[in-house]
């Protein structure tokens, strides 16, 4: 049985200074106060939206190309290297087509035979550095360490941990103020209720520290 445990132990880790401090140049400034990375990779931008105040690091794709709308809420924090592609599904009703002209890669886009499904990722969460995710969904005020694999059709609830290198199986699903961990990953502990609003404050934190941190190297 998980046990309710303290927040701050193994928290996944915080978004990274890149290797090389960012410039204003590095980023594109949106009309909602977005900072995307002039080397994240926004495919098929119009079926991605960014509701404000989030910023997406070097290096990042997000497939807007497979098909499906992705929605990122505000205040979010996409570290470097990560990767936002839209769980994939038949497209037919049919279960004798289940398993025909399924897609040449796991990781690439959706056959001629399958559709995306949208993906829909809260506010005031953060998203660790090479982690992978293709889930139906991924709450608010959800921590995500770096190099997590996120197997399509999982779920993520509000305030929830996904510790560093954890791999959710697919269709596993994340209840609120769940810690998790592992691979297959699996719930270790609860997190307290106060989490969502230290969460929140730290992602506000975070977003004007790394303005200021710009614009200081004008």
């Amino acid at each position: 049985m998980a046990e309710n445990v303290n927040l701050s132990p193994n928290l996944p880790s915080p978004p990274h200074p890149p290797s090389t401090s960012p410039t204003e140049a590095d980023y594109i400034r949106t009309t909602t106060l977005n900072y995307v990375s002039r080397s994240a990779l926004i495919l098929n931008p119009s079926n991605v939206r960014i509701k404000g105040k989030t910023i997406v690091r070097s290096n990042v794709a997000i497939h807007g190309d497979y098909g499906a709308p992705i929605h990122i809420g505000r205040y979010c924090h996409i570290d470097e290297g990560a990767v936002i592609s839209p769980t994939i599904v038949p497209a037919s009703s049919d279960p004798t087509a289940v398993n025909a002209g399924g897609s040449t890669s796991p990781d690439g886009p959706p056959s001629s035979r399958e559709k995306a499904l949208p993906l829909q990722i809260g506010s005031h969460t953060q998203i660790g550095s090479n982690t992978k995710i293709r889930s139906l969904s991924v709450g608010s005020s959800v921590r995500i360490g770096s190099d997590c694999i996120l197997s399509p059709r999982s779920k993520i609830y509000d305030c929830c941990v996904i510790e560093d290198r954890t791999v959710l199986p697919p269709d596993m699903i994340v209840p609120p103020f769940s810690r998790v961990s592992g691979n297959p990953g699996r719930i270790v502990g609860r997190l307290p209720e106060c989490c969502a609003g230290e969460f929140l404050e730290a992602c506000a934190h975070d977003y004007g520290v790394f303005v200021r941190s710009l614009e200081g190297k004008k």
